[in-house]
């Protein structure tokens, strides 16, 4: 096996336990030393002075150590009651932790951190509260860095004066917590991303509207000259994330309908700003839009289905009301101006259009009546126009073109085994009454009058694409006589196609590119950190430790989850739930990443969770469902048959979004929320549950947390429970008893309406302890032995992975950010393992012959090291974690367990070491 095999999941099998923080002194933390008249030698009263029933004192009745506690009792519906320590130095800008064991009778009891200038004026605090804990004495802590100004700190223990709290404290604890390094690495993806485009000229020059999408709020408003196909202006949109619809008026003025927000703006063209005309009622999306008569413009809408209309005469805008009563989207639009008339097309759940008379307003849904048989099986109508009398609709899923003479509303083209629409509106010849083309990848017609479809690319191998809006231009270039088909699609492409001349030419945007929020990030088994941007085929590029610098990046779906088995990644991504091996020691090519596995035919759609096996030689799928469904699944690949078997609603309408193999054993976490366009979820709880890898079955579910949505961020534990996050609260379930053993609330559950499938990611540290990130960017950690919670940061970021030196990697929207653990002096070094293994060989906790041979890889080590081949050292030593924890040499008893940890955790403090 080779070294590099283990960069993964090495790490995995270390059960160090993290140093002792260093303690800050404080007189008297465990209320031993004897009062005099009624003082407590370090602490004094600071809340509830004067007030009789507020009580406090120094009491033997329970103790968590020693024989003496602190009793704090309020029994004031006005007064707070709290004791303080003496303040003790502090050095600003370090980080400190205070805590204290409480054992809460009644409301609840505080502690609280605080930080004081040198006037003695506070100047930050921090602070975590207990409720009432039955009896039992339980830890809690709190988490604050010194502001530059703080001098001194103290604790304080205290009752709200509205809790009205009751109970004891002992052994209070102040520490000094080291951190580490946050650097960020940059925005590794940019990219031209427009998801609308709409014609137009300014300064008599061919130009292209659109919206590029931007992290960091760096969205803007684009003109792109279309024949030299660079950006000649931006107009910025704050607070805008992007743009599903952009369209241009009949009057010339374009509009651009937003995501997320749900506003409308305006451009009139030569100007340099754009005019917001507000949001859509109360809807967020503006999925589609198209031009009426007189510049009026109308906009289809999510969540409730609405259509507007814009009257740019009025400048009001008039909700047409919501077209369907079930349907959430409408996803297209199409105006017959020859009669008036808006086509709406809805779906989410069940495909259907709307034809809307403007003049009286009648409404009829019309596809079940062209489709009676058929229309169910399709969830959206996704694009529609309108063209010589001809309504053109893409249905999806699957991708079907239906063809819809509006005059006599019969169907003049409809069949399953044929052709796609492709484009995402139609585009016909000035002086040609009789022709529509569509498509684009391939360029297609239609003839009106044969009712007969065409290809107009004369060479059968030519390719363009499928175009957001198209049309026939006049370029008065010799190179391109006559009339010129212009096609404009996403990532900025432009298309040129000469009918006369035969000539296809294509063209991207390469001036102008904005930073792309980061979607995904995993560590492979080449110790590289791959990472996908969010939104269609953003980009996928990786992260070299080794040589602190970033790999091409692709353009490729958009990556929800990568794993690693036997040498090979395995990639998932939205949409369709598809799955790819690639090999990152070989080209990227058309053939590397190749597809494997795509899972829409069992109606999934967001692979968010692989894990690989290399034992078994399986990759193990967690999916969310496609639209309208709530059946998640697990499926499960054969690497080498190649062959798919799925799981489908494995745990009844939840998503499987957390994957984790430990023992034969694959623990899987789910969410509540289903795909998109759902009333909602039908469940309450997500759910843990446990799938035999031997009888390739679910042998048990449990809600770890009562009445949370979302379980994730599964980790095998140190300790050898199954870790997790469950919303606000840490969980472990031990896989012998199949219990939660342990949990606890630390971080914050989400806000009512808010659809979350993944949240948190846990990994195991080289120091020890458990590190966390979550949806609310916390970045935390968590010490095993003590079950002690520390926030690193907030606002740190999202993701979160590991790479061999054990440095952490997170996202912050479009960058990247690196944390290294802090550097701790240690006396580990590879003279003192070479000891350790005399000395277990000595004890027989390591035979003889393997002892010999840890020896002798420790002395191959030491001289990569020695010769500057830090990667190799690293990988080297992490092949000797490897076989010292593998199952095989515990279980022939050739080394103990407790020498394997010993030395493993040695291990991990020099690769640190060894970090570049």
């Amino acid at each position: 096996m080779s070294a590099l095999l283990c960069l993964v999941s090495v790490f995995g099998s270390i059960s160090a336990h993290a140093a002792e923080p260093p303690a800050v002194p404080l007189v008297n933390p465990g209320f031993e030393q004897p009062a005099a008249g009624g003082a407590i030698p370090g602490w004094r009263q600071t809340y509830g002075n004067g007030v009789t029933a507020v009580t406090y004192g120094v009491s033997g009745t329970a103790s968590y150590s020693g024989s003496y506690s602190l009793r704090l009792d309020d029994n004031s519906a006005t007064a707070s009651l709290g004791i303080e320590s003496d303040k003790v130095p502090i050095t600003a800008g370090t980080t400190y932790s205070a805590s204290a064991m409480f054992q809460v009778e009644r409301g609840s009891l505080a502690i609280y951190l605080q930080f004081f200038n040198a006037a003695g004026t506070r100047v930050g605090n921090t602070s975590a509260s207990v409720n009432p804990t039955a009896g039992a004495w339980v830890k809690e802590s709190v988490t604050g860095t010194a502001p530059a100004d703080a001098v001194t700190a103290s604790v304080l223990l205290y009752s709200a004066s509205t809790v009205q709290g009751a109970g004891y404290f002992d052994d209070v604890r102040l520490e000094v917590i080291p951190i580490g390094t946050f650097e960020n690495l940059g925005q590794p993806i940019t990219n031209f991303i427009n998801q609308d485009a709409a014609f137009g000229r300014e300064n008599g020059k061919e130009v292209v509207y659109t919206v590029v999408k931007g992290a960091n709020d760096s969205t803007v408003f684009a003109i792109i000259d279309l024949l030299t196909a660079k950006v000649i202006r931006t107009i910025p949109m704050p607070g805008v994330t992007g743009a599903w619809a952009v369209k241009a008026a009949s009057d010339g003025k374009v509009y651009a309908g937003t995501h997320y927000d749900g506003h409308l703006y305006q451009y009139t063209p030569g100007g340099t700003s754009l005019v917001d005309l507000g949001q859509l009622g109360g809807e967020t999306h503006i999925w589609a839009m198209v031009a009426g008569a007189n510049g009026k413009m109308y906009a289809g809408t999510y969540p409730n289905a609405h259509v507007f209309e814009y009257d740019p005469a009025s400048n009001q805008v008039s909700d047409l009301g919501r077209v369907h009563p079930t349907e959430k989207y409408v996803h297209a639009l199409a105006y017959d101006s020859d009669r008036n008339t808006l086509y709406a097309g809805v779906g989410g759940t069940t495909a259907g259009i709307v034809k809307i008379d403007l003049a009286t307003g009648q409404r009829v849904e019309i596809l079940q009546q062209l489709l009676p048989q058929a229309y169910a099986n399709y969830d959206f109508v996704y694009n529609m126009d309108y063209a010589l009398g001809k309504l053109f609709v893409r249905l999806s899923k699957p991708d079907h073109l239906l063809v819809v003479d509006t005059a006599t509303g019969t169907i003049e083209y409809y069949d399953p085994n044929g052709l796609g629409m492709g484009s995402r509106i139609l585009a016909t010849k000035p002086g040609d009454d009789h022709t529509i083309y569509f498509g684009g990848y391939v360029l297609r017609s239609y003839d009106t009058t044969t009712k007969t479809f065409g290809v107009v690319f004369p060479n059968s191998q030519m390719r363009g694409f499928n175009f957001f809006d198209g049309g026939f231009l006049q370029l008065n270039d010799p190179q391109w006589p006559g009339y010129t088909f212009a096609g404009f699609s996403e990532k900025g492409q432009i298309m040129l196609f000469n009918e006369q001349t035969g000539t296809l030419s294509t063209s991207q945007v390469t001036n102008f590119g904005s930073p792309i929020l980061i979607q995904s990030l995993h560590t492979g088994f080449d110790g590289n950190v791959y990472i996908g941007g969010y939104l269609g085929a953003t980009g996928f590029t990786s992260y070299r430790p080794t040589t602190g610098t970033f790999t091409e990046v692709q353009q490729f779906g958009q990556v929800e989850s990568v794993a690693s088995v036997n040498q090979k990644l395995y990639i998932g991504t939205y949409g369709n739930a598809r799955i790819h091996e690639y090999d990152p020691t070989a080209p990227w090519t058309s053939t590397n990443p190749r597809r494997v596995a795509e899972l829409v035919g069992d109606g999934q759609d967001r692979p968010f969770a692989l894990a690989g096996v290399d034992a078994l030689g399986k990759l193990y799928i967690g999916s969310v469902p496609d639209y309208s469904s709530h059946s998640g699944a697990l499926a499960v690949y054969d690497v080498v048959s190649r062959q798919t078997q799925v799981h489908r609603d494995i745990v009844h309408n939840h998503g499987v979004v957390s994957l984790v193999y430990k023992d034969g054993f694959v623990y899987g976490g789910t969410t509540i929320y289903g795909g998109l366009g759902t009333s909602g979820p039908t469940e309450t709880e997500g759910k843990l549950f446990v799938f035999d890898t031997a009888t390739n079955a679910k042998v048990f579910e449990i809600a770890p947390v009562p009445g949370r949505k979302v379980v994730s961020g599964l980790l095998a534990g140190p300790d050898g429970t199954i870790w997790g996050v469950a919303e606000d609260t840490i969980f472990k379930f031990d896989p012998q008893t199949r219990q939660v053993v342990y949990q606890e609330a630390k971080l914050g559950r989400y806000a009512a309406g808010t659809t979350v499938w993944v949240d948190a990611f846990l990994k195991l540290g080289t120091d020890g302890n458990v590190y966390g990130t979550n949806r609310q960017k916390t970045f935390f950690r968590i010490r095993p032995d003590t079950m002690d919670f520390l926030k690193i940061k907030s606002g740190a970021g999202n993701y979160l992975t590991q790479d061999a030196y054990g440095n952490f990697y997170m996202a912050n929207d479009a960058d990247l950010w690196k944390y290294s653990l802090p550097v701790i002096e240690s006396p580990v070094s590879l003279g003192s393992m070479r000891t350790s293994v005399d000395a277990y060989k000595a004890s027989s906790d390591i035979a003889g012959p393997l002892a010999d041979e840890l020896a002798y890889r420790l002395t191959i080590i030491g001289l990569l090291s020695d010769q500057g081949a830090v990667a190799q050292a690293v990988a080297y030593m992490q092949d000797f974690v490897n076989h010292i924890g593998d199952a095989a040499v515990l279980q022939q008893g050739l080394i103990s367990k407790a020498a394997s940890d010993a030395l493993s955790a040695n291990a991990a403090v020099l690769i640190r070491q060894w970090a570049p």
